[in-house]
């Protein structure tokens, strides 16, 4: 989402560099009201967290850099799996080794056995 992981008690040093790429980009490719639009959700978003410890992560600013580079928006989610793919990765073989499986501390409470409808026949 842009914000938030528990790894980092600050801000996460890659959304840094993204965001310096991102606006490098953005005044080359004139998207600039693109990237501020960025900067305004960013510091919206840490106004209403202040004191939450919540800071922006790498995705803060990587679908914006993916979208100046021309990248289509439905392989934003790909080029996000593949670059954690080595991560998870580790993980699993972590949790194989020491036979403990981590699990997720969320309750899905939505409903169950809802009927898929293509986009194109939603309304």
């Amino acid at each position: 989402m842009g914000f938030g992981h528990r790894v980092y008690k600050n801000f996460d040093p890659r959304y840094k560099i993204f965001k310096t790429i991102g606006a490098e980009l953005a005044k080359k490719k004139d998207q600039e009201g693109l990237f501020e639009t960025a900067v305004a959700l960013e510091n919206s978003a840490l106004s209403h967290l202040a004191g939450a410890s919540i800071f922006p992560n790498v995705d803060s600013y990587s679908g914006v850099v993916f979208h100046i580079l021309g990248i289509r928006t439905d392989l934003f989610t790909p080029i996000f799996v593949m670059s954690r793919i080595a991560g998870w990765t580790a993980h699993v073989i972590e949790y194989l080794q020491s036979n403990r499986l981590i699990r997720p501390k969320a309750l899905y409470v939505g409903e169950i056995g809802l009927r898929y409808v293509s986009i194109e026949n939603r309304t």
